[in-house]
């Protein structure tokens, strides 16, 4: 029983020091290659003609570092090559977090705008495009000057993702005062009237029906001049007029 068990144990210690190996030799032809990755890509969508932009930080990464971990828990000597990449796995997961915010914010933007509303924004859009294409084609996982990168993007995509949102929340605000309208202008009522009484029970609900739709244009062009006050269109255009 002793030396079945001293073989059991033999056996088991050996195939664990097996596998390590194999991990070891997947951990050095791996993270090199996806550390060697640009920090974004493009995804083609129906829903936006440039195509929404995801942050390309591989999966492969993600499970290195937590094997990583759990191996330094357990005491077990992991390569240099993890090990410098797990002292930044802190900086891997702000940067990859920072970037899934930034591009969310990017993609619901274009998700959103309706055909009439990205003309009006062409420049903007443009300017994001062009704050995130380091990232696209330039930037590594590996490379210097990451962050700077990020906050310049959050900054530029920030902005334009208020800007949106006060553009539909005063679009929001015009259709609420417009379903208030949707009200007969006739009521019907419970007995008989002389005509003389029931043209002017009438004449008192479209008088009132007026004036609310009197005070609530005053509102809508309140909310329109915001939304141009911010977007700074042509006014005599032909996207402004038709938005």
């Amino acid at each position: 029983m002793q030396k079945l068990y001293a073989s059991l144990c033999k056996n088991l210690k050996d195939y664990n020091q097996q596998k390590i190996k194999l991990w070891e030799k997947g951990v050095e032809d791996t993270t090199e290659d996806n550390l060697n990755k640009f920090l974004l890509y493009r995804e083609p969508t129906p829903l936006a003609e440039e195509g929404f932009i995801r942050v390309n930080f591989d999966p492969i990464l993600v499970r290195i570092l937590r094997e990583v971990k759990y191996l330094l828990l357990m005491d077990i000597e992991v390569p240099e090559r993890a090990q410098l990449l797990f002292k930044k796995v802190d900086v891997y997961r702000t940067q990859t977090g920072n970037l899934e915010i930034i591009t969310n914010m990017y993609n619901e933007i274009l998700s959103i705008l309706l055909p009439v509303e990205k003309p009006l924004l062409a420049d903007r859009i443009e300017m994001m495009n062009k704050s995130l294409q380091p990232g696209i084609e330039t930037l590594k996982w590996n490379s210097q000057n990451i962050d700077p990168f990020i906050n310049k993007a959050m900054t530029v995509v920030s902005d334009q993702d208020q800007l949106v949102k006060k553009m539909k929340d005063n679009i929001k605000k015009i259709e609420t005062m417009m379903q208030t309208w949707k009200k007969p202008l006739f009521e019907r009522k419970q007995k008989p009237l002389f005509p003389e009484d029931l043209e002017q029970s009438h004449s008192a609900i479209v008088i009132n029906r007026l004036e609310e739709i009197k005070n609530h244009g005053k509102e809508i062009h309140k909310a329109l001049k915001d939304t141009a006050d911010n977007i700074k269109p042509d006014k005599k255009s032909h996207t402004w007029l038709s938005y």
